[in-house]
């Protein structure tokens, strides 16, 4: 009986340090074989002492959510933050995410009084709104996606940093533009609208980061008139607010509002509405919320979330919405009705919306707005030193079965 009772133990306590090793270590990735389209790796997303990593997340979660990150561009060597020409994404205040309620008739109403409040002239314009669900393009050629049009995803020709930039023809010589990069991109952005013929119908801006209207700012200050804008969409906060919440971000606004002024005030929109339709050619656009405030990770869950429907293709564009903002869009909407079937993912891949705001909008192509390093989570000490969530997307996309994706690590992505 003694005996019995000492093997007893001595198993008991053997278990017990199994347990206690492997407490720290990290879970692998939702596990994937060799024929599917992305290789699982067991990542241990843990932050290096120089940089700083806060999170919006519950705090019940694992240590390696707790540690996600917003985007800091990695030295080339050693793993040291490199300094941008333009202000990094920085991290914002960790809490419990909570969005404000603005439905579609409290957007309606508030329009005019955000616009008065962000102390930038708009024009006040009596807008179309449409239920969710309820817009639409005819499909005019099944052999391809977008028709005669076609979207460009652009990578950034200038830096390794990460970007959003999007160029979609209509096929019958109108432009729409996805927010467009740093200042740094600002030429190069530039002559490509030139070659696709000049003429901006809509130039949509998901938020005012510095990777998302830098490129937007500079050519309306350095090359006003070389081409041809109708109309400006964005919805922007007061200025004190981005001064309390990122000073960065506050000065990308004085910035962009300095260029605003320099453009015929009939082009700017800052008072759009959720379900607001913006008409572009053979295009249809819809205004899927105005900028949310939140009590975490502030700019980013500002993003305004647009859909683009063009020969019967749903695009959905959600900027750099993260989990709060996310939330409260499906709080707000039903966005299985946009019959999504491309979207782009939040935050350049990592840290941006939950799994469930992708699983809602059921799309069929994923749009990757994500440079090498940060595909790889490298923050200079190869694949998986980095502290950033790009697995945990992948892992979400596989379990939604999709299997086409585009991603500016391997260049400009053209979907026809």
């Amino acid at each position: 009986m003694r005996i019995d009772r000492y093997w007893k133990q001595a198993a008991a306590g053997l278990l017990a340090m199994m347990l206690l090793m492997t407490a720290g270590s990290s879970m692998n990735s939702f596990a994937m074989t060799d024929s599917q389209p992305f290789k699982a790796q067991g990542q241990a997303l843990t932050s290096p002492d120089k940089i700083i990593i806060k999170d919006d997340q519950d705090n019940s979660q694992s240590a390696q959510s707790n540690q996600a990150a917003a985007v800091i561009q990695p030295a080339q060597s050693g793993g040291q933050a490199a300094e941008q020409s333009q202000a990094a994404e920085q991290s914002q205040t960790a809490g419990q995410a909570a969005g404000q309620t603005t439905g579609q008739a409290a957007d309606a109403s508030a329009g005019s009084s955000q616009a008065a409040a962000s102390d930038q002239p708009v024009i006040q314009t009596k807008a179309q709104i449409a239920q969710f669900g309820e817009v639409s393009t005819p499909k005019t050629d099944a052999s391809s996606l977008f028709g005669a049009g076609r979207l460009t995803m652009y990578a950034n020709h200038n830096t390794s940093a990460q970007l959003l930039s999007v160029i979609i023809e209509t096929g019958e010589g109108g432009l729409i533009v996805v927010d467009g990069g740093w200042t740094d991109n600002a030429d190069f952005l530039l002559e490509q609208i030139k070659q696709k013929g000049g003429h901006v119908q809509a130039w949509l801006i998901t938020h005012p980061d510095s990777d998302h209207a830098g490129a937007l700012a500079d050519i309306l200050y350095k090359h006003n008139g070389e081409i041809t804008i109708d109309g400006i969409y964005y919805s922007f906060h007061e200025d004190s607010w981005y001064a309390e919440k990122d000073q960065e971000v506050a000065n990308m606004v004085s910035y962009l509002k300095g260029a605003f002024a320099l453009v015929p005030q009939g082009t700017l929109h800052g008072d759009i509405v959720s379900g607001q339709v913006i008409n572009a050619g053979p295009a249809k656009i819809q205004v899927l919320n105005k900028a949310y405030k939140t009590t975490s990770d502030f700019v980013n869950n500002s993003s305004v979330a647009y859909l683009v429907s063009l020969n019967g293709t749903n695009a959905v564009f959600l900027g750099d919405l993260a989990r709060a903002g996310g939330a409260q869009l499906m709080a707000d909407h039903d966005l299985s009705a946009l019959k999504c079937d491309i979207v782009q993912l939040a935050h350049h891949g990592q840290n941006g919306v939950d799994y469930e705001v992708y699983k809602a909008l059921r799309p069929s192509v994923a749009l990757w707005p994500t440079p090498q390093w940060l595909w790889d989570n490298d923050n200079g000490g190869g694949a998986g030193s980095g502290p950033w969530l790009t697995q945990e997307t992948k892992n979400w996309m596989v379990r939604l079965g999709i299997k086409t994706s585009y991603c500016i690590k391997d260049g400009d992505q053209v979907i026809e």
